[in-house]
């Protein structure tokens, strides 16, 4: 990709990365739901038992599954995991083991904050491998003028955008998100009209996959 075509990318990516407004209804349910939750501390032991069946498949320490069949979890923060947890519940994103086996089906609120509660505070070590093509070095340019905004620097995550973490992350799992995202069957940044991946090659997406690889997942970002 040329250096101009990336401009243009960036350019018309850049207004559609932004998460449109909830309105009406919606916007109010969704509010009060939070507000409901401002005073509420997570109960960190009712959150364990609650994970011990997503265990099942994101194993004992929320590692996931090398190969990124089942994502890591450890560590991901309260408000992605809470609205992650919404989005499987509200049937938003669809898998059906989730409701099942993950105990969503019957979860009130209160219950999804002591599963994200715990989870968010599991630590280990992971040296996720990055993948076997691709450029650190070019992938770090990249992701530069179109993650960073909203990911942050070291992909960190950001919770005023509602971001997660990518470093840490299996490379592909974030590969089938992207492919998820590429064929609309899952919504980026909330707006149905993103077009952030239409304008990169395959070689360039393992390029940004790799430099999201070679972060350490245990550095604070300093920005």
């Amino acid at each position: 990709m040329s250096l101009s075509r990336l401009l243009l990318a960036v350019l018309v990516a850049a207004p559609l990365a932004l998460a449109l407004p909830l309105s009406g209804q919606a916007r109010d349910d969704y509010e009060a739901r939070n507000e409901a939750l401002d005073d509420y501390e997570p109960d960190i032991e009712a959150g364990e038992v609650m994970f011990r069946q997503c265990a099942l498949c994101h194993g004992h320490h929320g590692q996931g599954i090398l190969g990124g069949k089942y994502p890591r979890l450890a560590g991901l923060p309260e408000y992605y995991l809470m609205n992650a947890l919404r989005d499987y519940q509200t049937g938003k994103r669809g898998y059906d083991a989730m409701l099942v086996v993950g105990g969503l089906k019957t979860a009130d609120d209160r219950d999804l904050m002591d599963l994200a509660g715990y989870i968010s505070q599991l630590d280990i070590d992971l040296d996720v491998p990055g993948p076997d093509e691709g450029s650190a070095r070019s992938g770090r340019r990249l992701y530069k003028y179109d993650c960073k905004t909203c990911h942050g620097r070291k992909a960190e995550g950001k919770s005023r955008k509602d971001s997660p973490p990518l470093r840490g992350q299996y490379h592909e799992y974030l590969e089938r998100q992207i492919n998820l995202f590429m064929a609309k069957e899952r919504i980026h940044a909330d707006d149905p009209e993103d077009q952030t991946f239409a304008a990169y090659e395959p070689d360039e997406l393992a390029d940004i996959l790799a430099y999201i690889a070679s972060l350490d997942d245990k550095e604070d970002d300093d920005d």
